[in-house]
């Protein structure tokens, strides 16, 4: 039976669209033709008054950033992007890349709950949740729902990616060329290199900029950070969850500095948390849970196990943010020891980087810990082909945020520049997301 016409699939409508829940059987590992399958999960909208023209409108493919985050279920379809792609003549999928949402999500029970006895099979399993395997699951279900098109229907997928879904574009591209007929990335257009080394000694002097411009903004904080700081240095503070909001912890806060509003957002929170220490001489919980709530760490774990993994072609990560912060040119500005800071100091937040110490504050890492280590010291294989993105006929734009925190920019202006006939968009109006 054609997937489209599966009667079991749930259907629903929001406003603007009908939508069709779908899984796909996808193979777990398709270099090694495991028989192992996982599941797949996509939100398939279509125009309302299009249905009955599924099985010839081309479609359109969007890839969350990441790694590791779902895509939730919009609550129209009458505004935004989805509105321009359904006036274009699409339908549009969303999907849950694998190991996220309902897609076989990756958590500490689900690894738990695998089968698989020792960590080492645990972090075996984990390497097939890549750019590489999330690609050839798009592939695949391209080619289920096309199948038996006519020859004058489109039978290609349209992308658009944002952040790390701009990078699985880019390997989308470097492996299936003829399977996109148009490709747009939005604040991901990936490095080209083989180590997140060259990733992070680009963006810690943005993380550092993008500091002195939370001071500056906000002068008063530098003793209110202070404050919070030598609190947590010297107290052990627990979370709601359990996790330990550390000294470290704390300053990883310092992600919001990517996002739009993000000065702003932290600076309530370190507001609220010093009015904290100063009326009650601990930190509240209100104050507490909301911290817990800015960091995605917990939620999805795949950000941070896989998260310098995504960098790697043919190298291991070997915890690369952190040894890059250890360099002399980064380790006294982003000095974080209460006894090694001089009076005055501004304590200086980091942004999306990970760290081997996450894995003893965060409730739902600490069980991952020895496989994020072995993860760590995995050789990982290639994600792109220069050879195929220098040969490109597909027509491929995306726009490059001028001071984004989380993809360099001047990394992204040279992948451009490998891939044929890419226009590239660089603009300081937005953040990152």
């Amino acid at each position: 039976m054609h997937p489209l016409d599966n009667p079991s699939v749930e259907s629903y409508f929001i406003p603007g669209a009908k939508v069709f829940d779908r899984y796909f059987d996808c193979p777990l590992a398709y270099k090694q033709k495991s028989p192992e399958k996982i599941k797949v999960f996509a939100r398939h909208l279509v125009p309302v008054d299009k249905v009955n023209d599924i099985k010839t409108m081309p479609f359109f493919l969007y890839l969350q950033g990441g790694p590791g985050f779902e895509v939730g279920l919009p609550s129209s379809a009458t505004s935004g992007w989805i509105k321009e792609a359904f006036a274009m003549g699409f339908q549009v999928l969303l999907l849950d890349q694998r190991g996220t949402g309902l897609s076989s999500p990756i958590s500490t029970e689900s690894l738990a709950m695998l089968g698989l006895d020792t960590d080492q099979a645990k972090a075996g399993y984990l390497t097939f949740f890549r750019a590489d395997s999330i690609v050839r699951d798009c592939e695949t279900i391209r080619e289920q729902l096309t199948a038996d098109r006519a020859p004058d229907c489109e039978s290609r997928f349209t992308l658009l990616g944002q952040s790390f879904g701009g990078f699985c574009i880019t390997t989308y591209l470097s492996l299936f060329p003829t399977s996109i007929q148009h490709a747009y990335i939005t604040g991901g257009v990936p490095p080209l290199v083989n180590s997140p080394d060259v990733v992070y000694r680009a963006l810690y002097p943005r993380i550092l900029a993008k500091n002195k411009l939370y001071y500056k903004k906000f002068p008063h904080d530098i003793e209110r950070v202070r404050k919070i700081h030598a609190y947590l240095s010297q107290n052990q503070v627990r979370l709601p969850n359990g996790g330990t909001l550390s000294p470290r912890r704390f300053l990883q806060l310092g992600i919001l500095f990517g996002v739009s509003g993000g000065y702003d957002t932290l600076h309530e929170n370190i507001v609220f948390a010093c009015a904290d220490l100063d009326s009650l001489s601990r930190l509240s919980y209100r104050t507490l849970n909301r911290i817990q709530e800015l960091q995605g760490w917990d939620t999805n774990v795949i950000y941070a196990v896989l998260h310098e993994a995504i960098y790697c072609q043919g190298e291991k990560s070997n915890w690369s943010a952190e040894r890059v912060l250890n360099e002399p040119q980064f380790a006294s500005a982003f000095e974080w020891r209460l006894d090694q800071l001089n009076p005055g100091q501004p304590v200086y937040f980091t942004g999306e980087t990970i760290y081997p110490f996450m894995f003893d504050d965060y409730s739902e890492l600490a069980p991952l810990k020895k496989i994020a280590n072995l993860l760590a010291e995995n050789t990982w294989g290639k994600l792109y082909s220069r050879k195929t993105l220098k040969t490109l006929t597909t027509p491929v734009a995306g726009v490059t945020y001028y001071d984004d925190m989380f993809v360099d920019r001047e990394l992204s202006v040279q992948t451009a520049g490998n891939i044929n006939g890419f226009k590239q968009w660089i603009t300081n109006e937005y953040a990152h997301k």
